[in-house]
């Protein structure tokens, strides 16, 4: 067995004899296994023990069990205790998925403070397959159906090409001791309905259903690599980036087949998974909005827009001596006696002495309003952004400049007509984006 080991670890580049490991040992026969391959092998590596607290006097039993285990073969160890439950009840997670979360958290800690380059797991080929089944049946996409990466970044499986029965085989052949763990018999928990009712029964079948899964899942694994080549070629294609905010236009998207798989996988890298309610969107009325936890999406007219959420609306103050402003834009400002007429929305001149100082930066707000240059009454914001065809999300992203409470320019786009340059005006303020 530990020739098929080394042929699998060679085979898949996972890690070689220079490289320090942490091994990420319960005491289960899995990962006690694959402490005495390695040492059979002759690589170099620590162990690492979560006591998650939650098996009582058998976890503790266990802490002891792995601490022995170290001092036989005289290897340094790492345990580290959780309190499982409380995490878990904190973040409103299962206690399943709150240990998976401390233990990687601890073992990326653990690589740091060591300086190892990888964290060696005993998950082999029936974890492989049952966690295909797992995914399966809570729905995951393609890409849960590809099985258990032998290597996924600092974290390589070197048992993966083994079965369960052969490391209970070796671990017996050995004489080796190990811990059993109680929970693994508990059905209450989806891996093991599958491992104990489901795979028994699809045994009785297909006597060879595990390799026959393990074959489907290379299959799988080859069609997803031409998926995602095709998704990556359509996102380059039909993706346009406009200073942080992405558009895909709807036309584009809609001649898509199918579309719910593209918009899918275009969509699910900002956190969106309503699909179908975005889907319903593309030819209805436009200004439809939706939100991950990240990401803004909004149904524009040709476009759908994808910006990051903003959780605050800062305002920026400009003194009377600012020259220029880096954030959130790039603006000049300067004080001077040309009163010559410029046609250029990105310039500002307006009558210094109308201004009140310090002036600030701020966004749009419900119920602004200013009197458009060339107008002799006041306009809502709102109303002026209708006219002017802005999206919701140009909307949000639009900066006005103020003194006190008058917005004298939509930065831009338009000036106040009350602070437009006079015949005699004296001194002009100018502000450049």
């Amino acid at each position: 067995m530990k020739n098929k080991v080394q042929h699998f670890i060679d085979e898949k580049l996972l890690f070689t004899r220079e490289d320090k490991l942490i091994l990420g040992i319960s005491g289960g026969a899995d990962s006690v296994c694959l402490m005495h391959i390695l040492l059979a092998l002759n690589y170099s590596f620590e162990l690492a023990h979560c006591n998650f607290n939650l098996r009582a006097e058998e976890s503790d039993a266990d802490e002891v069990f792995v601490k022995e285990l170290a001092k036989k073969y005289q290897l340094e160890i790492h345990i580290k205790q959780f309190d499982t439950l409380e995490y878990a009840s904190k973040n409103k997670i299962s206690t399943q998925m709150a240990a998976r979360d401390l233990r990687y958290a601890w073992f990326d800690d653990l690589l740091n403070k060591t300086n190892s380059k990888y964290i060696a797991i005993a998950h082999h080929e029936n974890d492989d397959v049952e966690t295909f089944f797992i995914n399966l049946v809570r729905g995951s996409g393609l890409k849960g159906l590809l099985g258990i990466k032998e290597k996924n970044n600092a974290v390589v499986r070197p048992l993966l090409s083994v079965s369960r029965l052969d490391i209970e085989q070796y671990l017996n052949e050995k004489g080796l001791l190990f811990r059993e763990d109680s929970s693994n018999a508990s059905l209450k928990y989806l891996r093991n309905k599958i491992r104990h009712e489901l795979m028994p029964l699809l045994t009785e079948m297909n006597p060879s259903i595990q390799q026959t899964i393990k074959e489907e899942m290379k299959i799988l694994e080859g069609v997803s690599q031409i998926y995602s080549a095709k998704i990556e070629e359509v996102h380059k294609e039909l993706m346009q980036d406009e200073n942080g905010i992405l558009k895909f236009k709807i036309s584009d998207l809609l001649a898509l087949n199918p579309l719910q798989n593209y918009l899918y996988e275009l969509l699910n890298p900002y956190g969106f998974v309503t699909i179908d309610a975005i889907a319903k969107t593309l030819q209805g009325q436009s200004g439809k909005q939706f939100f991950s936890a990240t990401h803004q999406l909004v149904v524009d007219r040709e476009y759908i827009l994808i910006s990051p959420v903003k959780i605050e609306n800062e305002v920026f103050v400009i003194a009377e001596k600012t020259v220029d402003l880096l954030i959130p834009l790039s603006l000049k400002f300067k004080i001077t006696a040309d009163k010559n007429i410029v046609l250029d929305s990105a310039i500002a001149k307006l009558d210094f002495e109308k201004l009140k100082f310090p002036l600030t930066l701020r966004k749009w707000q419900e119920g602004d309003k200013f009197m458009p240059l060339g107008m002799r009454k006041f306009k809502k914001l709102s109303d002026f952004f209708i006219d002017n065809k802005f999206s919701i999300l140009d909307k949000q992203e639009q900066w006005l400049l103020c003194s006190g409470d008058d917005i004298v320019w939509v930065v831009g786009c338009r000036i106040d007509e009350r602070y437009k340059l006079e015949t005699d005006t004296k001194k002009v303020y100018i502000a450049q984006l």
